[in-house]
């Protein structure tokens, strides 16, 4: 009798210590390092759907009411080829690492570099974070561990989100 008294002591011991588990490794618990915020997506924009009108180049935000921007003086002619690299200042490092896209930068027919900027119009108190996107790696551009780059060029690889 006593026998099965401790056996269903430990049975409920382990069905107890598993439910404790799923309750640690809640978002914002770090567990999983999952930040307990959510929020949209973006990233910087492929070349294909950047276009310019006289040298100003602008392309769809995926968030509302925010568009990327980008001048290129004398460059009216120019079309983007490619994607070359992106910088992600932290201004606060920890799990979710918030802080802001500093540029996307692209090359152009030209042999000239565009750098392209997020504006977020109406939303410019958003919140920016990366999480643990293994895209973003400490820029060897600066000597500062706050600044990011990504260089991976595939749709949404140098992505960040906001909130």
């Amino acid at each position: 009798m006593r026998e099965r008294s401790v056996r269903r002591l430990v049975c409920w011991g382990l069905l107890c210590s598993q439910l404790f588990t799923f309750v640690y490794a809640a978002p914002g618990s770090n567990y999983f390092d999952i930040p307990d915020w959510s929020g949209d997506q973006e990233s910087c924009p492929v070349p294909r759907d950047i276009n310019s009108k006289v040298g100003v180049f602008t392309a769809p935000a995926k968030n509302e009411g925010a568009e990327w921007v980008g001048v290129l003086l004398d460059g009216a002619m120019e079309t983007i080829t490619h994607f070359e690299k992106s910088y992600f200042v932290l201004t606060r490092e920890g799990v979710d690492k918030v802080g802001f896209i500093n540029n996307c930068i692209y090359q152009t027919s030209g042999g000239r570099y565009l750098n392209m900027r997020l504006d977020l119009g109406a939303n410019y108190k958003q919140v920016m974070w990366i999480g643990n996107s293994l895209s973003w790696k400490t820029s060897r551009d600066f000597s500062s561990s706050t600044i990011l780059e990504c260089t991976d060029t595939y749709r949404d690889a140098c992505s960040f989100y906001l909130r």
